[in-house]
């Protein structure tokens, strides 16, 4: 399963994005193997993609792709995020990271498709391992 970071979203809603045509690209291969968000990414993408038509591109997006979500609403879960942020703070990651980190963290099968390069070099799960990448660098 592919957990899906924001940018990724953002690029695949709107075709001014730098990043839209190699998101289009990666989305033809990743979306058999199956995609899930997690609720702090669809906030955050909303945000960014303030526009109607983005947001409807969004909502489509997700249904074409029967894209699941993954649960993140239970206190432990948020204890656990609020600890990986306080980890890393001296690199100012967001609650979206944090939440991502974690969750890559609780379901070893999981890839994360982000084109931040944070996820490379820097964030880590919980444990400390390599957080497992669905593409290369972009």
């Amino acid at each position: 399963m592919i957990l899906t970071d924001t940018g990724p979203l953002v690029a695949l809603c709107d075709p001014r994005d730098d990043r839209h045509r190699v998101a289009l690209s990666h989305l033809a291969r990743l979306a058999p193997v199956g995609l899930c968000i997690c609720e702090a990414v669809l906030v955050e993408a909303c945000f960014l993609l303030s526009h109607r038509t983005q947001r409807e591109r969004l909502r489509a997006v997700l249904r074409d792709l029967r894209t699941d979500a993954l649960p993140t609403g239970d206190p432990v879960f948020r204890t656990d995020v609020f600890a990986w942020l306080l980890k890393y703070g001296d690199h100012d990651p967001d609650w979206t990271d944090g939440c991502l980190a974690v969750l890559s963290g609780r379901n070893a099968q999981l890839k994360i498709w982000t084109y931040d390069r944070e996820f490379r070099t820097t964030w880590r799960r919980p444990d400390g391992t390599a957080i497992p990448m669905a593409v290369r660098g972009s």
